[in-house]
């Protein structure tokens, strides 16, 4: 997917509104998201058909990152904003009224659609706002605000019932709400390209380790997302901290992403995803360990959730930027959509495995899932490390922080960034020759 403008860019001015929007829809979607599990929960429903209900959500990312685009050339980024806000509104408001775990699902699936497209609205709207030189900055400034207003909808959880209409209606005006920015702006709109990704059997072939880490984070993520707050709520916690500890998940993936990072420049980026994973394979041992609820320690608990989000969250983005240090970077962007095609894929499948494990473990059984996710993806990149010969440091292209959420993604990569040699350039080289 490509994006191009002939108006200037708007600088700050330009970034705003689409920050403001996502600030805004962002709160309801993480109010949404655990919402639906403890609502869910709460209607005795059982640990797979919520599974369901998560996997149907990410079916409507990847649906919608072939469909997603080709709609906003059609109608333009203010109409088809609107159009994806009205029937995420729609949806929200439908939890509330139909509480049926198979309506859940389809409705799930149709948010899980809109919620890319508004997404791909809001992330080229910034990428048109910004130059080449700031687009660093603007990314690093959208990922904190992402995953503030991410932890900001989970904490809104504290003061509101869940059994009732009212916090489905307020995700359906946050969404409402946030095509005010965008709608009212005079930033001219971003032309979009037609996407042309590499298949996926050519991506495997250029960086199996890449493709096999993004689908294996996307089997914890999924789960984390959408399980995770049914564990806390069967052991034993209140909702004040299920809440609770649902952001400090997110707020530990925000922190640990950028140190995480800045290491895996220094050494094999295999090496770094295998310690990633074997970290969280230890850390879920020790947690399918620990006491819950009134016999544990909130802080500790609080403490080990914290460190499991930054070590989940942390191996998608070093799984991009494993695959860029071995492709060419006119390939990154079309990699960076197939990695992220992967990893939602990833996330259906995890949430529809995990109950199994639950079923014969009890609860604690998502920890062992996650122990043996990781387990295996750290098996399959200690065996890569012997067949194939790791990237030199010096060839390494810079981390990039980033977020599993659309495509438009890929244009903020920096490791994108080529030059074009023009018919003219190429003439006088072979003149010189």
């Amino acid at each position: 997917m490509s994006l191009t403008t002939s108006a200037p860019r708007s600088g700050a001015l330009g970034v705003m509104p689409p920050l403001i929007s996502m600030l805004i829809f962002v709160i309801g979607h993480g109010l949404l998201t655990t919402l639906l599990t403890i609502r869910m929960s709460a209607e005795n429903a059982s640990t797979f058909a919520i599974g369901m209900i998560s996997t149907a959500y990410f079916a409507g990312l990847v649906i919608g990152s072939f469909v997603n685009a080709k709609l906003i050339i059609r109608v333009g980024h203010i109409r088809a904003y609107a159009a994806y806000a009205s029937m995420l509104a729609s949806v929200a408001i439908m939890y509330g009224l139909v509480v049926e775990p198979y309506t859940w699902a389809f409705l799930r699936l149709l948010g899980g659609f809109a919620t890319g497209g508004l997404l791909v609205v809001i992330e080229s709207w910034m990428l048109v706002s910004s130059s080449s030189e700031t687009r660093g900055k603007v990314m690093a400034i959208y990922m904190i605000l992402f995953y503030a207003s991410l932890a900001s909808g989970q904490l809104l959880l504290k003061y509101i019932d869940p059994l009732t209409l009212i916090p489905f209606a307020l995700a359906a005006i946050a969404a409402s709400l946030s095509v005010v920015p965008l709608s009212l702006t005079r930033v001219s709109m971003p032309e979009m390209g037609e996407p042309h990704p590499l298949s996926m059997a050519e991506l495997i072939r250029l960086t199996p380790a890449g493709v096999l880490s993004s689908f294996m984070s996307g089997m914890v993520l999924g789960v984390v997302y959408g399980l995770l707050p049914l564990f806390f709520t069967q052991s034993g916690y209140d909702l004040d901290w299920v809440a609770n500890l649902m952001a400090v998940v997110i707020i530990g993936g925000m922190a640990l992403q950028y140190p995480v990072g800045r290491a895996s420049d220094r050494y094999d980026r295999r090496l770094t995803l295998t310690a990633l994973a074997a970290a969280l394979a230890i850390l879920s041992s020790i947690m399918s360990l620990m006491s819950y609820g009134a016999g544990g320690s909130n802080a500790m608990m609080a403490l080990m959730i914290f460190l499991l989000g930054g070590v989940a969250f942390s191996i998608y983005p070093i799984s991009l930027s494993h695959a860029c240090d071995e492709l060419k970077p006119e390939q990154v962007i079309s990699a960076n959509q197939g990695l992220l095609i992967a990893y939602s894929i990833g996330a259906m499948t995890g949430p529809l495995v995990e109950p199994a494990f639950v079923s014969i473990m009890g609860p604690k059984g998502i920890f062992t899932y996650f122990a043996v996710v990781s387990l295996a993806l750290v098996g399959f990149l200690l065996w890569r490390r012997r067949v194939r010969t790791p990237v030199p440091l010096e060839e390494h292209q810079a981390y990039t922080l980033t977020t599993p959420n659309t495509p438009v993604m890929a244009e903020f990569d920096p490791r994108s960034d080529h030059e074009e040699i023009t018919d003219e350039e190429t003439s006088e080289e072979e003149q010189a020759a």
